[in-house]
């Protein structure tokens, strides 16, 4: 059913990315077809662990439909449905909580209910995630997860893998011999450029919100907003994310795509979740000051943003509650908090981050652990239910991918998912650039504009077009 293979790579000082990116070019245009079901590459430098994952075509998927007052799981081959859990949605239940324990219950009876999946070995990946519904009302599709015809895992000097055609395996093997550094036309040019909203009213919006927070006993929330760039020609997704990718510090760099619709990029520097076996990290980042080439002021910038009390404010309030949520779905004991408030520097911006371990209690997997921490505070904020309703009032945008979680898991449970952050969605004619920033009591709207603009400069400013977000 499945054929394995290993190759050497030809050119092993591209690096597990440019590998990656590599690959996913050159099998798109050896598997037209696939490509056009499912592509994908999803690069993770985390815990020492340098790997590239790059998956094409749509052998089994995992989705999520909503239909008026319910949820339906249905797990397809092709359009086939092979299994199917239904779901009716509590309007006085969070809905992502509702979602994710939805499909913990899918998940761990998926094994029984579909024969299929006996043969497969356990590094079998399906790749994907969910949206972040901050209007659950507009969404169709809150969650899709893809088993790929051919995947492929990237590590320094090699690659490994396996498709569904064992007829596929000469020319993957041609494609991988082909591999060389990659080099690009300029971009296309930017016809227009669209704020939304617009600075003014983005800073009067968080007045008013200022001013509902200062009598309430609201602790933050993230209010996000978008930068739109209209093309003069299509933008080549791969190309973007090769331009974009190349920064200090990465945790992820990644591309998303299906049945020809949105390509969602992403470069992002936030771990959501990632288990191995019982054992479970988060990793949160919230505070954030600008970053600078030059070491004086990146020294400064650094200091600044470790002294700041809005900025530690609002880290504390991401790490503490993820601690508190983390406690329903770990062994008792098991929680520790690693690493408190350093300094990530990421070039454009340098942010506060934590780590959390623990190791997830007997029965319960990756997506009950989902259900406990998602939505987190970093891009939400807390109380939950409140944040939700000011984020539906004083945010202008749909967030779609953007803060929601793009990464993998495995069929024995292993998983990596990127928190959706410094995330652009690139379609036939826009890319469309999203940032967020968290709102607290002490928070200045203009210095918060500021902020969500320095999160976007990778995407607004490089070698063929410079915006100010």
């Amino acid at each position: 059913m499945i054929s394995h293979f290993e190759l050497l790579l030809p050119v092993p000082a591209l690096g597990v990315h440019d590998t990656g990116i590599g690959l996913l070019a050159e099998l798109s245009n050896v598997f037209p077809e696939l490509a056009g079901q499912f592509s994908c590459v999803f690069s993770e430098h985390t815990d020492g662990c340098d790997r590239s994952l790059v998956g094409l075509g749509s052998q089994y998927r995992l989705r999520v439909t909503r239909e008026a007052q319910a949820l339906r799981i249905d797990w397809l081959d092709q359009e086939r449905v092979l299994h199917r859990d239904s779901l009716h949605l509590d309007n006085e239940r969070p809905f992502h909580e509702q979602l994710f324990q939805g499909v913990a219950h899918a998940w761990k009876t998926l094994g029984d209910t579909s024969p299929e999946l006996a043969g497969l070995p356990g590094n079998v990946p399906l790749l994907g995630g969910w949206r972040c519904a901050t209007h659950p009302e507009r969404l169709t599709e809150p969650m899709i997860m893809t088993l790929p015809r051919v995947f492929l895992w990237v590590e320094h000097g090699r690659v490994h893998g396996a498709s569904f055609d064992p007829a596929h395996n000469p020319l993957i093997e041609q494609a991988v011999a082909r591999l060389a550094p990659r080099t690009y036309p300029a971009l296309p040019g930017v016809s227009s450029c669209e704020l939304i909203p617009q600075c003014t009213d983005y800073v009067d919006n968080l007045l008013d919100l200022l001013n509902e927070m200062a009598v309430s006993d609201s602790d933050k929330v993230v209010i996000g907003r978008e930068v739109r760039l209209r093309m003069r020609e299509a933008v080549d997704p791969l190309q973007l994310l090769d331009q974009v990718a190349p920064r200090p510090n990465p945790h992820y760099e990644y591309l998303f795509r299906w049945d020809q619709g949105p390509a969602w990029i992403g470069i992002s520097p936030e771990t959501l979740i990632r288990t191995d076996g019982r054992k479970v990290v988060v990793e949160p980042l919230a505070g954030t000051r600008k970053g600078s080439s030059e070491a004086l002021k990146r020294d400064r910038y650094r200091q600044e943003l470790l002294s700041d009390s809005k900025e530690l404010e609002e880290h504390e309030t991401a790490a503490q509650l993820f601690l508190e949520q983390l406690q329903q779905v770990c062994r008792p004991g098991s929680l520790d908090m690693r690493e408190s408030r350093n300094v990530i520097d990421l070039g454009y911006v340098q942010h506060l981050k934590s780590r959390i371990e623990g190791e997830l209690a007997s029965e319960t997997n990756v997506f009950d652990a989902l259900a406990a921490v998602y939505p987190p505070a970093t891009i939400w904020g807390k109380p939950l239910a409140m944040s939700g309703d000011r984020i539906r009032r004083f945010e202008y945008i749909d967030r779609e991918f953007f803060t929601g979680g793009l990464g993998y898991l495995t069929l024995e449970g292993r998983c990596n998912f990127a928190l959706a952050i410094r995330t652009a969605k690139v379609t036939e004619a826009h890319v469309h650039i999203f940032a967020g920033s968290g709102i607290v009591k002490a928070s200045d709207p203009y210095r918060e504009w500021l902020e969500t603009g320095n999160k976007m400069k990778p995407y607004l400013q490089n070698s063929s077009w410079s915006y100010e977000g």
